[in-house]
Parts: structure tokens; C-alpha cells; sequence
């Protein structure tokens, strides 16, 4: 799914600068209470001197006084910081409220981007086939189950039968990792033809169609790459001299049985009788030429291994019907399994190099179908030599490759990524394998989390502080006042009796002056002293918390090698190198898959 372009783009709330500019106000408030104790002290004298001289003055005296003093020094200067902490935590308040409507708008955008990328995804396909960009000429399997093997074989195969090719599995595995597919072209009304190795060795007829040398050379070729220590080119040499000897006197169809009486007439060993596997003209064609082979040592040991080997196939050998056509491995369509299986380990193993010798000289000398397709399961024990052979003679033929190996060790690690080809990674249980695997599919430049901190601290902080002080202060004044004061009065007064004696009065009037004058001198003396203490105790205590993440830019693996370890069966990782680059696609080859709902039927449906 998709995912929304503004995910990374969460509105964040930033705090705005803390409080308003009151710088202003606050020097006016701090001015204004450093003076009130005198603006309250004046205002006091002029209060009881008002009040004094005209006491009818002294309530408005005091309210100037107060309003000068308080109101406009300290009240104002705090109403206005007030004001204006009240205003900018409003518009804090309005800008939060935004922010948290903005980032509610931004959750609602993603969700619904969400929302229409899940219905999208919902309704889309989920499954698209794999298309190899490359086209190369050979795919490695590296790694794998049976049941794995088995999956992968039936959802690649039966794309490709239906699309009309041949497709030829040689399983050496004993895993029959083909039954599914065969199933599948049996339903669909497809040829399958099944030979199981050895018991159909004679209808097989390996040697059918070859001449006395190169039959000689295919049996060189696979006991040669049994051998697990290095052998040298002379007793390559030698090996193929001897089993030229041999299948150049046989007149008869060579077989396995009578190869191995051929070299037990080398060895002076062989007691078939009239009723043995040789006739008497090869038997003496045969004794004709053991001096001219010479008897040493090297020839003897030589013969021994190769009759010994030659045997293990030659045992329980089924008669060649002459008249009858040798089983084709080669289907122009359709599907042909060459199964092998032994219980005892030598003869498995030489049965696979001989069987994959015909196989590889078929292609060689274009019997195979051309655009044809040949699996190889289970071709680890074939050697890097017989891969570089087949890979380049099925090159040269048009025949596509698909070979199987359960580990990636030793030498296979150079089959890994060659040339013109692809490689798909299953499950492998070996740490190693899947190391040499993780380290194949490449690294690359990641930005990972790499760190997580989380810090949490408490701090404590005690104090104390004392502090003394003191003044000594004296002051002394003189004062001198003079004042004179002068006056004058009058008065007049009329008294008389009454009743009988009305007629009669008294008058009398007086006048008089006064005055004073005085001077006084003063002089004063203070002595003042203070002493002052301090103690000062304090305490705090803060939490703190911090979190923290780190990504780093690193260079690692693709793929972990214990996720190639953990990987389900049927699960598979494609590397190849395309036109625009390397890729590395994760795959799954389980044939159930094409039966589920939403399955596109090509990539570019998918996509759309």
C-alpha cells in the first residue's frame, strides 16, 4: 500500500516567545513602589496640616494624595502588565486552538489517504507471476525441501507445458519432486512418460546409437567424476584405452553385464562359459589383445575399478530387446521423468553420472529438443566440471537449464551468479549456506534505528545563607525664630434704670493699644545606631526527563541469513541481473496460490 504524502509532514506545536513586551510598565511599577513609602509620608503631613489649617480639605488632600502615591505609580503600571498578560495568553490560546484544528485537518487528510489505499489494496490483486526480465539460459535452485522442490517443479512447469514446451526432469534426488507436475500434465490430457532408473535401464538403452569409442568415452566420463580424489590425466588415459578395448571387440549391443565380462577377459578373470554374456569370437578377440594392454600394476588396478563399478549396474541387468526402439528422453512436448534410486550408494551413484553423460551427449549432438527444457534435481554430487559442461553445451543447443542443489558448499559457490544466468534462494538450514547466500544477494545502504535513550534524573539543592549588618549615624541642628506682634481695641458702654428712672443713663467709651515681640534659639543633637540579622534556608528539588533516538546509516545485508534460514517451504528469493540492474524479488511457488481470489495473470496487471 501506498503511503501518505504528508505522513512525515504532523503539524508540530511550537510554545510562542513567553509573555508580552512590559518591560516598560514593569520599570514604572518597580520606580513607582520604590517611591511610595515617601509619596504616602508626604502625603500624610500634607493630610494633617490640611487638616490642621482647614479640616474641610483634608478628604480630597488624602484622595489626591492616594491617587498620586499608588494609584498612578503602582496600580496602573499592574493593571496594564496584567492586561497584557491576559491579552498574550489569549492569543496563545487562539493560535493553540488553530493549531489543534490544523493538526485534527491533517489526521483526517492521512486517514483518508489510508482509507482509499486500503479499499485500493483490497480490491487489487495480491499475486502476479514472476517474469524473468534477463531471459537466461540457466536457473539455480540453491537450497530447498522435497516438498519445496516439488512446488517450484509444478507452478514453473506447468506454465511452461501449457505454453507447448518439452520439459525433461532428471530427479536424482529420491525425492520424486516431479509427481506433482506429472499429475498435472495427466489431468490436462499432456504426454508423461516416467522411466524409473534401474529397472527400466534397458528400455532406456544408453548406448543406443553410440559407436565402440564414444561409448568408451561416456563410461570414462562418469567413472572419472566418481572418483573423489584427483586423478590424473594418465589413468584417464588408460581408463578409456581399456573400455575401448573393450566395446570395440563386443559385436553384439553393448550392455553393462557384458562391458564387465569384456574387462574380466582383460583381467584373466572371466568364467562366463558357452552360456556367459560374451561369445566366443570376443571372447578370443579380447584374449588377443590383454599383452598388448600389458599387466602392470597401474592396468590391473585400473581394470579392477572398472569392473567393479561396470558391475554394480551390470548385476541385475534386464536383457536389451534388439528389435525394440530405446525410450526417448527427449519429448518435443510434453513431460519425460528420469527418476534413479538405489539402495546401495556406489550404484546410485555411478547410475547418475552415466544416465547424465547420455543426457549430456544428446545435447551435444543436437538430439535434444531445441527451445526444449531440462531440470536437473538433486545435481550437488555431479561436480563443477560436468555443470560447466552441460551449461555450455545446452547453451550452444538453445536447451534451457534448471538445476537443483540442496546445499551451496565448496565449489557450487562459483556456479552461483555465472554468467547468463539466475539464481532463486529457498530455505537452507545450514548456517553457512545461508551466510554464502545472504552474501550473494548483496548489501546495501539502510538508515535503521540504531540507538534508543531514555534518561530520567531528580535533583536535589539545599542552601543557607546569613547576612549582618548595621549603622551608626549622628546629626545635630541650631534654630533661631524672632516674632513681634502688635494690637489695638475699643469699646463703648451705655447703661441707665429703668421703670421710674428711665430718663436717666450712664455712657462710657475706652480705648487701648498692646503689643509683645519674642526671640528663641534651639539646637538639636541625634544619635542613631541599628544592628540588623539574616538567615536564609532554601531548598529545591526538579525532575528531568529526556528521550532519545539515534538512526544510522549503515551497510548490511539485504537479507539476513537467518531469515534465508526461516524461510517458509514453498518460499523462494529470484536474483538475477536485468537490464536496469541487479533485482532481487521475494517469490511464493505454491500451485494453491493460482486458485485464491485476487490473482493477476500477468505483472503488469497487477501493477495497474
Amino acid at each position: 500500500m501506498g503511503r501518505s504524502p504528508e505522513a512525515d509532514l504532523e503539524p508540530v506545536w511550537i510554545e510562542p516567545p513567553i509573555g508580552p513586551d512590559v518591560a516598560h510598565w514593569e520599570h514604572r511599577l518597580a520606580a513607582g513602589q520604590a517611591r511610595m513609602v515617601k509619596r504616602i509620608a508626604i502625603t500624610a503631613f500634607a493630610w494633617l496640616i490640611t487638616l490642621m489649617v482647614e479640616p474641610i480639605l483634608a478628604p480630597p488632600v488624602a484622595a489626591i494624595g492616594a491617587v498620586l502615591s499608588y494609584v498612578l505609580p503602582v496600580a496602573r503600571p499592574r493593571r496594564k502588565i496584567k492586561a497584557a498578560w491576559a491579552a498574550a495568553m489569549a492569543e496563545r490560546e487562539a493560535q493553540y486552538h488553530e493549531f489543534l484544528r490544523e493538526h485534527q485537518q491533517w489526521h483526517w487528510r492521512v486517514a483518508a489517504f489510508d482509507e482509499g489505499e486500503r479499499l485500493r489494496w483490497a480490491g487489487s490483486p495480491r499475486w502476479h507471476p514472476i517474469q524473468l526480465d534477463a531471459e537466461p539460459s540457466r536457473v539455480d535452485v540453491f537450497g530447498g525441501t522435497g516438498d519445496g522442490w516439488a512446488s517450484l517443479l509444478a507452478t514453473l512447469g506447468s506454465s511452461l507445458i501449457e505454453s507447448g514446451a518439452g520439459i525433461t526432469v532428471l530427479d536424482l534426488s529420491e525425492r520424486y519432486v516431479a509427481g506433482g507436475l506429472a499429475d498435472f500434465v495427466a489431468v490436462r490430457g499432456g504426454r508423461v512418460a516416467q522411466l524409473w532408473l534401474p529397472a527400466d535401464l534397458a528400455a532406456l538403452n544408453v548406448f543406443a546409437g553410440l559407436a565402440p569409442e564414444e561409448t568408451a568415452d561416456l563410461l570414462a566420463q562418469a567413472v572419472s567424476t566418481l572418483q573423489y580424489t584427483e586423478q590424473r590425466a594418465d589413468v584417464r588415459t588408460l581408463t578409456v584405452d581399456l573400455l575401448d578395448t573393450v566395446a570395440g571387440a563386443l559385436v553384439e549391443a553393448p550392455t553393462f553385464a557384458r562391458l564387465t565380462a569384456g574387462l574380466d577377459v582383460l583381467r584373466r578373470t572371466y568364467d562366463g562359459g558357452p552360456d556367459g554374456p560374451l561369445t566366443a569370437a570376443e571372447i578370443s578377440a579380447l584374449t588377443a589383445r590383454v599383452d598388448l594392454l600389458g599387466q602392470s600394476e597401474r592396468t590391473q588396478q585400473t581394470l579392477q575399478h572398472l569392473s567393479s563399478t561396470l558391475n554394480l549396474l551390470g548385476k541385475d541387468e534386464q536383457p536389451v530387446d534388439p528389435d525394440a526402439d530405446p525410450a526417448s528422453i527427449w519429448l518435443p512436448r510434453g513431460l519425460t521423468i528420469v527418476t534413479t534410486s538405489s539402495l546401495r550408494v556406489r550404484r546410485k551413484e555411478i547410475l547418475d553420472r552415466v544416465v547424465f553423460q547420455r543426457l549430456l551427449r544428446d545435447i551435444r549432438h543436437q538430439r535434444a529438443d531445441r527451445d526444449g527444457i531440462l531440470v536437473v534435481a538433486g545435481a550437488d554430487h555431479l561436480g563443477l566440471d560436468s555443470i560447466e559442461s552441460l551449461t555450455q553445451e545446452a547453451r550452444r543447443s538453445g536447451v534451457r537449464l534448471v538445476l537443483l542443489f540442496e546445499r551451496l558448499r565448496n565449489e557450487l559457490k562459483e556456479v552461483l551468479g555465472s554468467s547468463d544466468s539466475a539464481a532463486i534462494v529457498m530455505r537452507m538450514g545450514n548456517a553457512q549456506d545461508a551466510a554464502a547466500a545472504a552474501e550473494f544477494i548483496g548489501r546495501e545502504h539502510k538508515v535503521v534505528l540504531s540507538q534508543l535513550t531514555e534518561q530520567i534524573g531528580k535533583t536535589f539543592t539545599t542552601g543557607t545563607a546569613r547576612s549582618t549588618g548595621g549603622s551608626d549615624g549622628t546629626s545635630t541642628g541650631t534654630g533661631r525664630s524672632a516674632s513681634s506682634t502688635t494690637g489695638w481695641s475699643t469699646n463703648s458702654a451705655r447703661s441707665g434704670p429703668t421703670g421710674l428712672f428711665a430718663w436717666a443713663d450712664n455712657r462710657s467709651s475706652g480705648r487701648g493699644t498692646s503689643g509683645s515681640s519674642s526671640v528663641s534659639e534651639s539646637e538639636s543633637f541625634t544619635e542613631s545606631r541599628s544592628r540588623s540579622w539574616q538567615d536564609t534556608v532554601n531548598r529545591s528539588e526538579a525532575d528531568s526527563s529526556t528521550e532519545g533516538r539515534t538512526h544510522s546509516r549503515v551497510y548490511e545485508s539485504i537479507v539476513e541469513p537467518t531469515t534465508i534460514q526461516s524461510l517458509p517451504p514453498t518460499a523462494f528469493l529470484l536474483i538475477e541481473a536485468a537490464a536496469l540492474g541487479r533485482r532481487v524479488v521475494t517469490g511464493d511457488c505454491n500451485p494453491g496460490i493460482a486458485l485464491l481470489d485476487r490473482v493477476a495473470p500477468t505483472r503488469e496487471m497487477a501493477a495497474e
